[in-house]
């Protein structure tokens, strides 16, 4: 079968959705496939381009893997990321991703994974030109992510209108693919589609990959961070939805716990705003460093004694962090602040991976990394059911199966 997938992202750029990419196209080539992967140059998180690229039309290479790797030019963002350059970026890639793809001739079927609107519809009238199936791979549902953080009113005229534009992208796909079931339910309906025009694959890591480490281990001991220091760590970008900033209050209601440290590790339009808050509260128990190289991510993860996630009120449903899955691969009990009937929360909770706690609210929070740092044995055990649960649900092994059925079927019909 010939595939073409576009992905937005894509290493060497640090973000999770980008070495999912890589790990599908490498396995669907392996399995006799042939696979054309569609990115931009490497610029995220910061919008420049690495060091060692130049940025040109087209750069089409072999990958080790033995799937195709073709870069195309976009717009950049840059380290100011104003919406304006978003827009341009969107459109940009939109363009050049579809023409790389047309250069490929024509697919059996495509996966579409990139930001919306502009850049999703232009690979969507590629593939109804062509008569192709397409799957609609959704990471987030906008514009209901947008207006959950404030960055477009509820309900309004634009908000309204970005809905109907998805509803038409969606209802020109063969499927839709998204990460969960709550982001399922909530497509379907808004966008007034049966619950069988979707399918669920959640995120994964590759478990060969992502063992248990010790914690402590040489990362920690880099890091100056003694043994018996707990660590509660967040691991990720420190964005708006990510809703990470309530961490400076929750570092504020520990400051009588010498020996509890909180570590955020990532990048993000929040991370000044909070090295700012910490520099003037005077607050030493948090910890800000950037992303890590990937191929360290589980012994980062390892060091801590427990992980941090963090959501915005009312944005739950529309995202599932994948730092969760990097989280309960580790091994390490997960404190959750998000809306018990949010995704991310039930996952932890039916797992018995750790604690839930109330979004936005610094205070249980606080309270509950107290807790886990005073009852070791309870902690290690949610640690050891997050591994389990881990294994049963978000292994590559798992999501290459469904993938390899669902674009078997879409091809065939």
């Amino acid at each position: 079968m010939k595939i073409a997938f576009i992905c937005a992202v894509f290493p060497p750029e640090p973000e999770p959705a980008g070495a999912m990419a890589r790990q599908l196209a490498a396995r669907l080539s392996s399995g006799g496939h042939t696979v054309s992967v569609v990115v931009p140059f490497p610029n995220r998180p910061h919008g420049e381009l690495y060091s060692g690229y130049r940025r040109r039309l087209r750069d089409v290479s072999k990958t080790p893997e033995g799937f195709r790797l073709i870069r195309c030019a976009t717009w950049l963002i840059g380290k100011r990321r104003r919406s304006f350059d978003r827009l341009l970026e969107n459109i940009t890639f939109g363009l050049s991703a579809a023409w790389a793809v047309l250069s490929e001739g024509r697919p059996d079927v495509m996966i579409v994974e990139t930001w919306p609107l502009f850049a999703v519809q232009f690979a969507a009238l590629l593939a109804c030109w062509w008569r192709a199936p397409f799957l609609y791979y959704v990471q987030d549902v906008y514009p209901e992510a947008a207006e959950r953080v404030g960055l477009l009113r509820d309900g309004s005229a634009v908000a309204r209108l970005c809905r109907l534009w998805d509803q038409r992208i969606c209802r020109s796909s063969a499927r839709v693919v998204v990460i969960s079931n709550n982001m399922r339910d909530l497509m379907a309906a808004h966008r007034a589609l049966p619950d069988n025009h979707f399918a669920v694959i959640p995120n994964w890591l590759d478990a060969r990959e992502f063992t248990v480490q010790p914690m402590d281990n040489a990362w920690r001991r880099e890091q100056g961070i003694s043994a018996d220091t707990f660590v509660a760590m967040f691991g990720g970008t420190l964005g708006l939805v990510s809703g990470v900033g309530i961490l400076i209050d929750v570092a504020r209601l520990l400051r009588d716990r010498p020996d509890v440290l909180i570590v955020c590790v990532g990048e993000g339009v929040e991370k000044t705003r909070m090295i700012d808050q910490a520099r003037v509260l005077g607050l030493q128990n948090i910890r800000f460093l950037p992303f890590q190289p990937r191929e360290r991510v589980p012994e980062v993860q390892g060091a801590a004694n427990v992980t941090l996630l963090t959501m915005q009120p009312n944005y739950s449903d529309a995202s599932v962090p994948s730092k969760l899955i990097s989280y309960m691969a580790a091994g390490r009990a997960v404190i959750c602040a998000a809306q018990a009937h949010a995704a991310v929360a039930e996952i932890v909770a039916e797992s018995g991976a750790g604690l839930v706690t109330e979004p936005s609210n610094p205070r249980p929070l606080a309270q509950a990394i107290r807790h886990l740092a005073e009852h070791p044995a309870e902690t290690a055990s949610m640690g050891r059911n997050a591994r389990s649960y881990f294994e049963q649900h978000f292994t590559l092994d798992r999501a290459h199966e469904q993938f390899s059925e669902l674009l078997m079927h879409v091809a065939s019909t």
